[in-house]
This record gives structure tokens, C-alpha cells and sequence, in this order.
């Protein structure tokens, strides 16, 4: 048909009908071939109805992955619906042109788009639209990690929702903000969101917004440390996800399962999980984000069992697929994991790097809880100094005690007290063998009484079991305990909470070559290799229920079988047992074997925490600080020191005291005057200070204002303050100039 030929209304309105009615049909294909048999028709008509019929044209091309087509298509129905003014046709167009542009990787344009469509649904008074454009501009912000302007968007568009009386849009913009909350590290915020997502959503019946929010919502426990109510509320929503054929929520769901699985070291459960997630996430949505994020998770769970090989495959794989999607923070999440194998195949520098950039790339996105756990990959590997590897393990804590994250904070304590920042910065470890650092000093009346009683019960056969908050130094107690009762035998300790289930029983009990796949050696086992001394079990309560039979039978028939053998090797051990959790609760809910929990608890002790035996901190302190070299032999701490460290409520316990001892230490190494008193202060703001407040940036306030009074002490004479400080004159300059402190004479800036 030529552009000459008149076109009657009717016939015109007839073809724009039978258009939008292929494309209502998902007949996109047919849409785009009946557009281009009458194109010249449509191109050259004006106004609303070709700028609606090639908005369905756009749509069309956009549902076929045709970009540049639908495009230009798009840009053809924006130009002739605006010749007839500003109209909620043209702002459906922009929020089409959103669609293709974010597609296009034109986020700038989507941006654009969007706020013209925004501005023109106001101006129509078109709630709905703006409301929904409003929601699509926080998706697009979210997405560009601007969690600000994502929120800011939301709250706008959950006003309009409000007079609208559009409830369900209101759960499911409640939804988002609880999303968000997530990404920012509030997890607080988000639960309560995420909440009343929930609430919402049921009363309007909306059970696919439920199932969706409880994903989320499972995701956010997981954060937290509350590993085993996330897997029920995970599970308990992934049924929902085939009732309404959902396989990308489904996909979402199992990713975070996988992930869950992982970190409490189920590790086959994991794999099957995530392998599982991939397959559905491939055949839903190829080659994006969805099935990106279940590679990197694979690839940690290659590296976790050694697996080098596959784990850099789904690391390959999964940095070409984030890259595509220009995700900073899968990329920034995929350096660690390079990180780590660099570091496994003897890459030091390279490893440094990849460290380096991930941090620098999370840092950038603001998404602190990601960013944690770099902090802790990195401070957990040996390519880092001791005390480059403790500042990164002190930054990790922060974030978890400003977020109230008590478990995961703990598990950073634990990571923390592990590393000897004396050895790394002196190049000699302190003797182990040292009474002073084996013994367990207290003025506490009650732990003094069971220290008398140990001999006694080491001549008994029964098990000793030691309960306490985490922290409070049960491992410590278990250590003096062998002191006491079998010093010079072995002492051998395990936590059954930080080693897989899967490999928890070979750990144990010992394997025989052959015994299984994988078992090219003969290992003893942990009973074999304490034989004569002690073993502690340090985390009993996190033992899975079926090794728990087999423990029983070992300890009643003071006997081991080392897998694929059938010589049983008798065994001498005095055997501890240590938990921070409730073992007859445990067993009523059918958690722990009553049988068990019977024989371990023969002789029960709870050390008390820290806060409710005060007079045991001067001690501790004193005797720290000795060890750390931070007081010479026989001086006393300063009195206002003992006070902050007697008025803390010290959550953490003993290893939190050390702990902190051991930041006084590096925050001691970083200034010249190493004054006690002045550098706690700045070490218990951080309870109440920002969780973005690093140990560097207290550091470098005290030492900011170091270099301030010494300048002014000295009249500006730059070699004086130098002296007085104890530095050279050069690094004086150095920080002058890194501090933009301009000193004049007489005065510092």
C-alpha cells in the first residue's frame, strides 16, 4: 500500500485492532510481520493512533529481544503522540522506552525516560501511572546500588498507593523497601518490612506476594545468623514458587537455600541445591544474573572442598555473565572467591590485587553486608600482614555489632582471638606452654571453687561438660583442665560447628585408605590422635543427630573403628564437652540424644559471663596487656583505663576483652604516643558510633589531633612537633599533607 493511498477511519481503526490483538495474543512474531507488510501506512500517519499502534510495535520487538528495532520504533511512537501534547499514552511510551534503553544498557536514557514519564502522569493527574513509574524508578536506582534515591522513590510512590487506597500495591512497595534495607546492611528494617509485606498480603489473599516476601524474608535470617529459622521459612515458601508456576522465585529460593546449606557446612545438601537452582535458572532466563549468582555460590563450594578446577569454570562462567549485567556487586562478591584461588595456587600478588579491588568495588556500593564478608575472606588469608589481616577482622565486627548481629559477630570474635598479632609483628609466638597463659585466672568465687576440684575429677570417668555464653572462655577452661589433671599428653580440640557435616565423622573417628572416594591415606582420627590425653568437643550441641549414636558408642566402649577397618583401637582420654546452647532443651525438642546429653553432662560446670563477675577484669586486663606486650612486667594498668574496660557490658565475653585488647595493640602500632587511656577512649565509641566509622578513621582522628597539639606546643616548628611526637620530620610532612593541616606561626590549622 502506498503512502498516497487514503486510509478510511474504519479501516485504519480496524488494522490498529488487529495489531494490538497479536500482540495481546503473545503472537509477537505475527505483530512485527503484519507491521512490516503495512509499514509505510504506519510511518507515515500522524498523531495518537499511529503513535499507539507503533507503541505495540515496540512492545513487540522488545518481547522478541529485537532492541535496536524496538528503539526505533519506540522513538517513531514518541515523536507522533507528542505532536497532540503531553498524554498518558505518550508517558506509557517513555515507560516502554525505559524498558529497551535499560536492556540496551543505556541507563542514563532509562533514567531519563522514566522521570519524563513520571512527570507526565502528574500532569494528567494519572495516579496509578505515577505511582507505578515511581516504583520502576527505585527498581532502577536499587539496581545502580543509589539505595538513597531508590527509598526516596518508594516512600513517593507508597504516598500516592495510600490515596489511592491501592492496598496491594502497597504490600508489594513495602516489599521493596524491605529489599532495599537488605542490600544497605539494616536488616532490622527490612525484617520489619518484609513483615508487613506479609501481613498485608494476606489479608488481600495475594498468597504469590506472601510466598515472594518469605523468600525475602528467609534471605534476611540467613544474614543474621539465624540459620535454622531461614531454612524454614525458605522451605516453607518454595512450594509456593511450582503452586504459581514461579521458577524464577523458585530459582531465587533454592539459590538461598544452597547458600544456606553452605554455610552450615552441609555440603552435598548444598551442591544438589544449587546445581538444582541453575538448572532452572538456565532454562528460565539464560545467561543473566539469576543463574550468575547461583555460579558464584558454586564456585565457593568448589573452593571450600578443593575443587579448584570447577570452581574456576563457574567463577569463568559467572564474571561473564555479572559483567554483562554490570553488577558491581556479583563482581565485587566473584573477585573475593578469585581471591582466594589465587591465593591457592601461590599467586600471592595477584591475590592482594583481587582483595584489594573487591573491597574497593563493595565499598563503592554501599552493600555492607557483602562487603563483611570480603572483610572477613581477607582477613582470614595469609596474603596480608597480621595486622593489615586484624583491621579488616576489626572492620567485619563493627558492621555486625552496629547491625546487633550477635551470632555473626561472634563467629568474627572467634576468627579475631585466633590470630597472634604479637607473633606477626615480632616474628616469635608466645609459648603456649607458659603456665601463666594456660591457667585460668578469676577472683570469681564460684569458678575458683570448681579449679580446686579438678584433680579430683580427673580421677573420676566422667565426662566433664562445660556450658557459657560465647565467649566466656570454655576452650580456655578445657586447656587448664589437661594442665591439671594430664599435662605433657596430647590435648586436642574440635569444633563440631566449623567443620561440614559430611567430613565431621572422618575427622572424628578416622578413615582407613580406600574407605571411600577420595580416601588415598589412612588418618587416624581425632580420638586416635588424643589417645593418653584430652579431647575437647568444642560446640557439641551442633553435632548432627546421626553421629551422635556413633559418639555414644565410643565413649561407652572406650573404643574407636576407624572407617573401612575392623580393628577397633582402645582408647585413654579424658573427653570434655563444650556448648553455649541448651542441651535439655535441645532434647526435649528431639535435637540432641537424651542418651547422650546423660553421659556427656557427668561433671557440668557453666562459667559465668564476664558481666556478672566484674572483679574478674582488672585481671584479665592486667594479664593481657602483659601478654601483648603493652605493659612491662610488673606495671599496673592505668586506673581510668581498668574503669572503661569495668564499666563495658562486654557482650563477647573474655575473648571480647582480648579482643579488644588486641585492637589497643594495632591502634598502639599505628600513632607515636601509645597513651592507653586516650586510644580506649576512642575504642569503646565504637558500640555507639556509625557502623561506616572505621578503626583507620578513629585512628586517624587521634592521630590528627596528636599532630595539632604538637604543632601548637611547638609554635608550627614542624622538626619540634617531630621531636616531641617522636617521628621523623618527614613524617610529620607526610601527614601534614594527608590531613590538609596548614601550620602558620604560633598556631596549626
Amino acid at each position: 500500500m502506498s503512502k498516497e493511498t487514503p486510509v478510511g477511519i474504519e479501516f485504519r481503526d480496524a488494522m490498529a485492532h488487529y495489531l494490538a490483538s497479536l500482540v495481546t495474543k503473545r503472537d509477537f512474531a505475527g505483530a512485527v510481520r503484519y507491521y512490516e507488510t503495512n509499514r509505510d501506512t504506519f510511518d507515515t500517519a500522524g498523531g495518537t493512533w499511529a503513535g499507539s499502534i507503533l507503541h505495540h510495535v515496540a512492545k513487540a520487538y522488545v518481547s522478541l529481544d529485537n532492541h535496536p528495532a524496538a528503539l526505533r520504533t519506540a522513538r517513531m511512537a514518541q515523536n507522533k503522540t507528542a505532536e497532540e501534547g503531553d498524554s498518558v499514552l505518550l508517558a506509557e511510551i517513555f515507560v516502554t522506552l525505559a524498558k529497551i534503553t535499560r536492556s540496551m544498557g543505556e541507563l542514563k536514557e532509562t533514567e531519563k525516560a522514566l522521570r519524563d514519564a513520571e512527570s507526565i502522569f502528574r500532569r494528567n493527574d494519572c495516579l496509578e501511572g505515577q505511582t507505578r513509574v515511581l516504583n520502576l524508578l527505585a527498581g532502577h536506582f536499587y539496581s545502580q546500588h543509589e539505595y538513597q534515591n531508590a527509598l526516596g522513590n518508594l516512600m513517593d510512590a507508597i504516598q500516592i498507593a495510600k490515596r489511592l487506597g491501592d492496598r496491594a500495591k502497597l504490600a508489594y512497595m513495602v516489599g521493596n523497601i524491605g529489599r532495599i534495607h537488605t542490600f544497605i546492611g539494616d536488616f532490622e528494617e527490612a525484617q520489619k518490612h518484609l513483615n508487613l509485606n506479609i501481613e498485608l498480603s494476606s489479608e488481600l489473599g495475594d498468597w504469590l506476594e506472601v510466598t515472594r516476601a518469605n523468600i525475602a524474608l528467609g534471605y534476611v535470617q540467613m544474614l543474621k545468623g539465624e540459620y535454622a529459622i531461614a531454612e524454614e521459612t525458605l522451605e516453607a515458601a518454595l512450594p509456593g514458587t511450582l503452586e504459581f508456576s514461579r521458577p524464577r522465585d523458585e530459582a531465587i529460593c533454592l539459590t538461598y537455600l544452597g547458600e544456606l546449606r553452605y554455610r552450615l557446612g552441609r555440603l552435598d545438601e548444598a551442591r544438589e541445591t544449587l546445581e538444582k537452582a541453575l538448572e532452572i535458572a538456565e532454562r528460565t532466563a539464560p545467561g543473566t544474573s539469576l543463574g550468575g549468582r547461583v555460579m558464584r555460590h558454586l564456585a565457593e563450594l568448589c573452593v571450600k572442598i578443593g575443587n579448584y578446577r570447577t570452581a574456576r569454570r563457574y567463577l569463568s562462567k559467572a564474571t561473564v555473565t555479572m559483567e554483562t549485567a554490570h553488577d558491581r556487586v556479583e563482581i565485587g562478591a566473584l573477585k573475593k572467591v578469585a581471591a582466594i584461588i589465587a591465593e591457592a595456587d601461590g599467586r600471592t600478588d595477584e591475590a592482594t590485587a583481587l582483595f584489594g579491588e573487591a573491597l574497593a568495588m563493595l565499598e563503592a556500593t554501599g552493600v555492607r553486608a557483602e562487603l563483611a564478608e570480603v572483610l572477613i575472606a581477607a582477613g582470614c588469608s595469609e596474603v596480608y600482614p597480621v595486622r593489615r589481616r586484624l583491621t579488616l577482622l576489626f572492620r567485619a565486627e563493627e558492621f555486625f555489632t552496629g547491625m546487633k548481629l550477635m551470632v555473626k559477630r561472634q563467629e568474627v570474635e572467634k576468627l579475631i582471638g585466633a590470630i597472634d598479632y604479637h607473633e606477626g609483628a615480632s616474628g616469635h609466638r608466645l609459648s603456649r606452654s607458659d603456665e601463666s597463659d594456660v591457667d585460668f585466672p578469676t577472683n570469681c568465687a564460684a569458678i575458683i571453687q570448681f579449679k580446686e576440684q579438678l584433680a579430683a575429677i580427673g580421677r573420676a570417668d566422667l565426662t566433664l561438660l562445660l556450658t557459657g555464653e560465647t565467649g566466656v572462655g570454655k576452650d580456655h577452661m578445657a586447656r587448664y583442665y589437661h594442665h591439671v589433671v594430664r599435662p605433657g599428653t596430647p590435648y586436642v580440640a574440635i569444633n563440631c560447628a566449623s567443620v561440614p557435616h559430611t567430613l565431621l565423622e572422618s575427622e572424628l573417628f578416622g578413615y582407613d585408605r580406600g574407605a571411600f572416594t577420595g580416601a588415598d591415606n589412612k588418618k587416624p582420627g581425632l580420638f586416635v590422635a588424643a589417645n593418653g590425653g584430652v579431647l575437647l568437643l568444642d560446640e557439641i550441641g551442633d553435632m548432627p543427630l546421626q553421629l551422635q549414636t556413633k559418639l555414644l558408642n565410643v565413649i561407652e566402649e572406650k573404643e574407636v573403628t576407624p572407617l573401612g577397618t575392623t580393628e577397633p583401637v582402645r582408647l585413654d582420654i579424658k573427653l570434655v564437652a563444650a556448648t553455649n546452647q541448651d542441651l535439655e532443651a535441645m532434647v526435649e525438642r528431639g535435637e540432641f540424644r537424651r542418651d547422650l546429653y546423660y553421659r556427656l553432662s557427668g561433671i557440668p560446670f557453666s562459667i559465668p559471663p564476664l558481666r556478672e563477675r566484674k572483679e574478674d577484669i582488672p585481671m584479665l586486663l592486667d594479664h593481657f596487656l602483659t601478654q601483648r606486650k603493652l605493659l612491662a612486667e610488673g606495671q599496673k594498668p592505668p586506673m581510668e583505663l581498668v574503669r572503661q574496660f569495668v564499666a563495658y557490658d562486654w557482650p563477647g565475653n573474655t575473648r571480647d576483652l582480648f579482643n579488644k585488647v588486641k585492637r589497643l595493640e594495632v591502634m598502639a602500632d599505628l600513632v607515636a604516643d601509645k597513651d592507653l587511656v586516650e586510644l580506649s577512649r576512642t575504642l569503646f565509641t565504637t558500640e555507639s558510633a556509625s557502623a561506616g566509622s572505621s578503626l583507620f578513621e578513629r585512628v586517624e582522628q587521634f592521630e590528627r589531633q596528636l599532630i595539632v597539639e604538637a604543632l601548637i606546643t611547638a609554635g608550627g616548628n614542624k622538626s619540634e612537633a617531630a621531636r616531641m611526637l617522636g617521628i621523623h620530620e618527614a613524617t610529620v610532612r607526610t601527614k601534614l599533607k594527608r590531613y590538609d593541616i596548614v601550620p602558620q606561626s604560633g598556631q596549626a590549622s
